[in-house]
């Protein structure tokens, strides 16, 4: 089993906490039988080790971090460390990482993806189209829906609508869209998680769940998905008011929760998540995982990161590649041409 890295931002956190999660992890036994690998140039890994003082060695075949060995896929852009910056550099060389990682795991080479975080500003002024690593993870399947999952500790928050701005929420929370987006989310949580029926919990839009329609309409006209996904053998209840939900620790009581927007899901979410929250995104045909956090440019290259979420992430990927080659849900490698 093959999970790989990207390097992401290399003047962010990201290459930190992945050192420190990898030496962590050479101690459990889950992240032993998984052969790991990084995209990344080895320069940029070399320096950044030097400058932030990993104990990490970079070779001709690989990466030496104490008694772990880590394969080393060389990327061709190279771009020198700057601490909190991302210049052109920076963002081609993430760029590049990504598009390595989607061809292994198209070539059947490649079982997961595990990202490591990108700033997404300076990609998008080099022409990147799309909203995050999801979305161009995603963007070959185009039958799929994918889904952001975030995982912790007896914790699940999925996104309805992920990279869109507040005042296109409005609009893209339809009956229709809901009713599908369900039917995919008990799909992905069937096959990572063996949920075959989950307790679903679903979040109003408006502040008290609209208050009966007085402060919106957007939950009345939802009414419709839900009777359908309930007849047709779906547990899910709702909307419920955001605030209170959390308030009275409600979430206890369900295996996911369906937050309308961003930033609904995700503040309460790194709340409670306590910095081992992982990003997981289902429905692609291969497994991608990700820390909860982002470059972290203060403290870039102070040594003050913590990798608690790179380590869950990790962790995660190893036990979700498990989980589909014993349910035998990967593509075969391909044969080299004769």
């Amino acid at each position: 089993m093959h999970v790989t890295c990207t390097i992401g931002d290399c003047n962010g956190i990201g290459l930190e906490v992945w050192a420190k999660a990898i030496q962590a992890g050479n101690r459990h036994r889950d992240l032993r039988h998984v052969r790991w690998s990084l995209i990344a140039h080895p320069r940029t890994v070399a320096e950044y080790a030097q400058a932030c003082r990993l104990p990490l060695q970079v070779t001709a075949d690989g990466i030496e971090l104490e008694s772990t060995r880590v394969s080393l896929i060389p990327c061709t852009t190279y771009a020198p460390i700057r601490w909190g910056y991302s210049d052109p550099l920076a963002a081609r060389l993430a760029i590049e990482a990504l598009e390595l990682a989607l061809r292994l795991v198209q070539q059947g080479n490649a079982d997961g993806i595990v990202t490591l975080p990108i700033a997404k500003q300076v990609l998008h002024q080099l022409g990147w189209r799309y909203p995050g690593q999801t979305e161009f993870l995603a963007h070959p399947y185009p039958d799929r829906i994918p889904i952001m999952l975030f995982v912790a500790p007896s914790l699940r928050v999925a996104l309805f609508t992920t990279h869109i701005p507040l005042r296109r929420v409005y609009s893209a929370v339809t009956s229709e869209a809901l009713h599908s987006f369900v039917r995919h989310l008990q799909c992905g949580l069937a096959i990572d998680f063996g949920l075959e029926r989950p307790r679903i919990a679903l979040l109003g839009l408006n502040p008290h769940a609209g208050e009966g329609g007085v402060l919106g309409k957007e939950e009345e006209s939802l009414q419709p998905a839900l009777e359908r996904l309930r007849n047709e053998g779906y547990s899910i209840d709702g909307p419920f008011a955001a605030d209170a939900f959390f308030g009275r620790r409600r979430w206890k009581e369900y295996d996911v929760i369906i937050a309308m927007y961003h930033d609904q899901g995700l503040i309460p979410f790194k709340l409670l998540a306590q910095n081992k929250g992982v990003n997981v995104t289902l429905g692609l045909p291969f497994v991608r995982t990700s820390p909860d956090h982002g470059t972290a440019y203060d403290i870039a290259g102070k040594g003050l990161a913590k990798a608690d979420s790179m380590r869950q992430a990790l962790l995660l990927a190893a036990e979700l590649v498990r989980r589909r080659h014993t349910q035998d849900m990967f593509p075969r490698k391909k044969l080299a041409a004769n």
